[in-house]
């Protein structure tokens, strides 16, 4: 066996071991606990178009299938909802922000 075949076989072996642990993020109970909100939270943000159709999620006969690097996006921004407030974004840029 060739050092690239042990190499590719070992890379398997951990994405298998791996995919024991990642959470299947296109279902929204998973997409909830991975980015550690409530459930109010998390409907406040689809009320409120933080988490958009068509990019974080489309619909499928009526059901959410969530997109999963989108989440992750979202989750690695912050989990934050943009900051439209004139008065809050002048606070920031002074803080530089």
């Amino acid at each position: 066996m060739s050092d690239l075949q042990i190499i590719l076989s070992e890379i398997s072996s951990l994405k298998k071991q791996l995919d024991i642990f990642v959470p299947d993020l296109t279902l929204e109970k998973e997409v909830i606990h991975f980015l550690a909100k409530d459930k109010r939270t998390f409907k406040r943000y689809l009320d409120e178009n933080y988490l958009e159709e068509g990019i974080h999620y489309y619909n499928d006969y009526n059901k959410r299938v969530y997109i999963p690097d989108a989440i992750v996006a979202f989750k690695k921004s912050g989990c934050r909802p943009p900051i439209t407030n004139p008065e809050s974004q002048a606070v920031l840029k002074k803080l530089g922000l």
